[in-house]
């Protein structure tokens, strides 16, 4: 069976757009559209297996299709728009997608040019279920991949191009919550060094299972004058890995929990952004879709909760920002090789609420000392976003030892990127915090 997309085995593209009706009030100058798109693979642009062994396996069918889900968000003072961007994936490489920057140009080009691509936000929502697309393996070299990143280019243009001819004014609402439980410290310190939670080690050589757990269930929603949802935005931090090795396209908790809200709140797109989830596993793995449902649905009603009682954003002001830095990589056995991997980070405020998107799998230790050291009234940590570059562990994890930390495909920045990453990217956020009181207020002289 062929559908829309051209690829056997995948179900007919859909796309789905927002319209908005009726005036806000005269203070309100953010506007939004969302729409999404599918981006299911074909089959044989299979899932990774082993990371170790760079192994990758062709799917044997689709539980559920993968999507695009994109919001076109602007300021009607400037004039400027920004499009943020979730993807049922894995992650991003431009290894794997023949150049970052490249590939945004692509996407952009799709878009007909509805955002720059410096203004494009690219995040996934880490489903270890959907294609091997960050070149752990060299499934990135065959010919199918190939075409199916063509595909996706397009795929996210026209998700993106939707959303932007639907935008309209729209009032910004927000909230937190906690939603304990549902995620744990996956690595365990044992006799045997650091192990991971799942297998789980045997009880007589574990020694502590104590670790940084994010239970934050942050949102963003953009409500049109009549009261009805444009867009959900939901951040929250653990790995998608309840249908890991399952050879099913799937999406995992997070499409789960968006085609939840998007029931629960129709004509909505319901956008997962994960969080610092590099050390965050949920209490099943490889359990099945059984449980990818019963943690989407947990996060569904913290976030139904959320949404019943949201703060009003005073400020509407949209402001983004890039920050280059660049990381120390190694070599095998953790030995420097002098080079610097450069990378950035994103930060994006809207009125109280900034969002700062930073690449690669930090821990969740690094995304509580960035909300702990913010200056806004709420900060949603995001990871996996952007282009590709591998675990970011802390300091203290490299002196641990364990998975994350042992070089490979998946992780080669070395000891000292940690405080790197974090130091700029709260850098980042006190700056736009700054200059959006400035915006709002003008400087401020002060005299002896």
């Amino acid at each position: 069976m062929t559908g829309d997309s051209g690829f056997p085995g995948t179900k007919p593209n859909f796309e789905t757009s927002v319209t908005m009706n009726d005036s806000p009030d005269s203070s309100t100058t953010l506007t939004a559209g969302a729409a999404s798109a599918e981006i299911t693979p074909p089959l044989e642009v299979g899932l990774l297996m082993a990371s170790v062994e760079g192994r990758w396996e062709p799917f044997e069918g689709v539980r559920m299709p993968l999507f695009a889900r994109a919001v076109v968000l602007g300021e009607s003072s400037t004039g400027r728009r920004v499009a943020l961007v979730a993807l049922d994936l894995l992650g991003l490489s431009g290894t794997a997608l023949g150049g970052f920057r490249e590939f945004k140009s692509s996407v952009c080009a799709a878009a007909d040019h509805a955002v720059a691509p410096e203004d494009l936000i690219l995040t996934c929502t880490h489903t270890h279920t959907g294609p091997e697309s960050v070149a752990i393996t060299d499934l990135y070299r065959s010919e199918a991949f190939a075409a199916w990143a063509a595909y996706l280019a397009v795929q996210i243009g026209r998700a993106i191009r939707s959303a932007a001819r639907s935008a309209r004014p729209c009032r910004l609402e927000y909230g937190s919550a906690s939603a304990p439980g549902l995620a744990i410290h996956r690595r365990f310190k044992t006799t045997q060094g650091v192990l991971l939670s799942h297998p789980e080690p045997p009880p007589e050589i574990v020694l502590s299972r104590d670790g940084a757990v994010d239970d934050s269930v942050n949102v963003a929603a953009l409500r049109d004058p009549s009261g009805r949802l444009v867009a959900v935005i939901v951040n929250a931090t653990c790995h998608p890995v309840h249908e890991m090795c399952i050879r099913q396209v799937s999406p995992d908790y997070p499409g789960e929990l968006s085609v939840a809200l998007e029931a629960a709140y129709p004509g909505a797109v319901a956008l997962f952004l994960n969080g610092a989830a590099g050390d965050i596993n949920p209490t099943t793995v490889s359990a099945g879709p059984a449980e990818a449902r019963r943690h989407a649905d947990a996060l569904a009603e913290t976030v139904r909760g959320v949404l019943s009682r949201p703060k009003r954003a005073t400020h509407q002001g949209m402001r983004l920002e890039r920050r280059e830095l660049t990381l120390p990589t190694r070599l095998p056995l953790g030995k420097a090789d002098g080079q610097t991997l450069p990378t950035e980070v994103v930060g994006l405020c809207l009125g109280e609420l900034a969002f700062v998107f930073l690449p690669g799998e930090p821990f969740a230790e690094t995304g509580l000392a960035i909300k702990d050291g913010s200056p806004f009234d709420l900060t949603a940590v995001v990871a996996y976003a952007e282009d590709a570059v591998g675990y970011v562990p802390t300091d203290q994890a490299f002196a641990d030892g364990g998975y994350e930390t042992t070089f490979g495909r998946w992780s080669y920045v070395a000891p000292g990127s940690e405080p790197v990453f974090r130091g700029e990217a709260s850098a980042l956020l006190n700056e736009l915090h700054a200059a959006a009181f400035e915006a709002r207020h003008g400087s401020v002289t002060r005299s002896s």
